[in-house]
């Protein structure tokens, strides 16, 4: 529905003004522990994926960029008495950057909008657990990156951090407020 509503919106602006089409990313994210614990260690950076779609209209000298994203995520953490604890994310993000054009390349940042869709924990040696509960099922976030457009592809590298905490305590019942940090590397295509 609301792949269909951006291509509504995209077909009632002129071809020369509006871009559309689809996006993948590799993703490089963490979770950050606001206050480091004795007991928990960050890991290190594990790869995820995005795929969806984006839309660019340019207005006023700038242009708008809302993306409608499909996110699977993972961080570890290492936790005494466990071990190294995987976990899972999946995710539906809207990220709505605003950027400006200097020559071939675009400057952009903007606020992202992340709707929690399964998070799992699996201990070592363990079967994935459901950990959902343990998480909020929306957070806010932003985004900021540079891109440049090469004929019909789009490619844009982006830093997403929260502006809320994803969850105040691990699933371990250990109090912590998690922030899941991530390097975006993006490469879309213009269907028109």
């Amino acid at each position: 529905m609301i792949v269909g509503l951006l291509l509504l919106v995209a077909s009632s602006v002129t071809a020369q003004k509006v871009n559309f089409g689809p996006r993948v990313a590799l993703i490089s994210s963490e979770i950050k522990l606001k206050d480091p614990l004795a007991t928990v260690t960050e890991g290190d950076p594990e790869i995820g994926y995005q795929v969806g779609v984006f839309l660019r209209a340019k207005l006023l000298g700038l242009y708008i960029q809302p993306e409608l994203l499909v996110t699977n995520t993972s961080s570890v953490l290492d936790i005494a008495g466990r071990g190294a604890v995987d976990f899972e994310f999946g995710k539906f993000d809207i990220p709505i950057m605003v950027g400006y054009k200097l020559g071939p390349i675009r400057l952009q940042a903007g606020p992202s909008f992340s709707f929690l869709t399964k998070a799992e924990s699996t201990d070592p040696g363990a079967v994935a657990q459901d950990v959902k509960d343990n998480y909020k099922s929306a957070t806010v976030g932003y985004q900021a990156g540079i891109g440049i457009d090469l004929m019909k592809f789009v490619v844009d590298v982006k830093y997403e951090g929260n502006l809320s905490a994803f969850a105040d305590a691990l699933p371990a019942g250990i109090n912590s407020d998690q922030r899941q940090n991530q390097i975006v590397f993006a490469l879309g295509f213009k269907l028109f």
